[in-house]
């Protein structure tokens, strides 16, 4: 009888911490499910999967093949989309469509995922947050602080509920990071944020990847319902 693998589901894997995550799980020997909008290839245990998730059917759709072609591990929300903004500039056509995919596509990704790992009996869903959904500044649209924000209690909603069935979701938060991101600040900007973290500089995708892997893995059959902070220390100040 043929063993179907380890798979673990990683949304917004064409992302600069989606790449990271989907090699970080590679080399853990998981096979990863790369879900995202932008085209990917495939390698060795590296299965792309064109994913909008905003599309409820698709989500679901993406479990059942999860769960009929391996054993499911856990899932990781990392899809997402990052605008800066002002409140007194915010439109409302930016708002529904950061709304739409951060929190709104989360919410799917946690109902599907609930529902696969109920039925395997046990499994992990880790959402990444932000620091913004924690506490206002960094220039950034309100939308993406609300939708972070929501994802949080999201993240509570399905802990409870999930518990039922051996079902841990928690959340990471991470500060300023490394990558696309940080690239959408001016010199100036970032000078000013990084005076308001300890650690004063961006996190290293790296590091994010580590405290998401640590959620998924044998170190954390206790933890459910939590926010791991990866943020420099940002919220001390």
């Amino acid at each position: 009888m043929k063993t179907l693998p380890q798979g673990i589901v990683v949304t917004g894997a064409a992302g600069d911490l989606g790449r990271n995550l989907c090699k970080s799980f590679l080399e853990d020997g998981y096979q990863v499910y790369a879900a995202d909008v932008k085209p990917q290839v495939a390698a060795a245990r590296l299965v792309p999967v064109h994913l909008d998730i905003t599309d409820r059917d698709a989500v679901f759709a993406l479990a059942r093949r999860v769960a009929q072609e391996s054993r499911p591990e856990a899932w990781v929300n990392a899809a997402g989309i990052f605008r800066k903004g002002t409140v007194s500039t915010a439109g409302a056509a930016e708002w529904e469509r950061i709304i739409g995919i951060n929190l709104t596509g989360t919410f799917h990704c946690c109902a599907a995922a609930l529902a696969m790992f109920a039925e395997a009996g046990g499994g992990r869903i880790v959402n990444v947050s932000s620091v913004a959904g924690q506490a206002p500044g960094g220039g950034v649209h309100p939308a993406y602080g609300v939708s972070k924000a929501g994802m949080l209690q999201l993240t509570r909603l399905y802990a409870m509920e999930g518990a039922k069935n051996n079902v841990l979701c928690n959340a990471v938060a991470p500060g300023m990071l490394e990558g696309e991101m940080i690239t959408a600040y001016t010199p100036q900007q970032l000078e000013r944020i990084f005076r308001a973290t300890p650690l004063r500089r961006a996190g290293a995708m790296d590091e994010v990847s580590s405290a998401i892997r640590f959620l998924c893995g044998p170190g954390a059959t206790f933890i459910t319902g939590a926010t791991l902070q990866v943020n420099g220390g940002a919220l001390m100040l």
